[in-house]
């Protein structure tokens, strides 16, 4: 058990173990953020996803070098932008998760946000380990 904790490892499945509870908390930092900014603020479930996907996206990619995956073979510069070109991707994916369950669907934005984001921690995580930390 210690060693899904601990220390630096390339096992994809501790990767991912780990990736779980990081993507938990990232999850948690989004969801109270597009939460208090759709309902509190009334902002349009766009803006409110750019803005918690983003901060969610900090705190990933933080705790993403700092426990998940071992060191990036890129330079600083070339991992921050392969990063970006990913969160691009995510944030399209939820805008379009978004737009379908909330404008077609008809599902509320909160519960509407949280099944996106259970779909895009996939892509989060298959895109980081095969183009960030292979």
């Amino acid at each position: 058990m210690r060693h899904f904790v601990f220390g630096r490892t390339s096992s994809p499945h501790i990767q991912f173990f780990r990736y779980f509870f990081v993507g938990g908390s990232s999850a948690v930092v989004d969801l109270a953020v597009f939460t208090v900014l759709v309902t509190a603020l009334d902002l349009h479930y766009a803006v409110a996803a750019f803005v918690g996907y983003m901060m969610g996206l900090a705190w990933n990619h933080l705790l993403s070098v700092l426990w998940v995956f071992q060191a990036s073979k890129h330079s600083r510069s070339k991992e921050i932008m392969i990063v970006v070109g990913i969160a691009i991707g995510g944030l399209l994916w939820t805008w379009l998760l978004l737009y379908v369950m909330i404008d077609l669907m008809g599902i509320h934005e909160v519960a509407a946000k949280m099944i996106s984001q259970v779909i895009v921690l996939a892509w989060n995580f298959g895109m980081r380990k095969v183009y960030v930390f292979h």
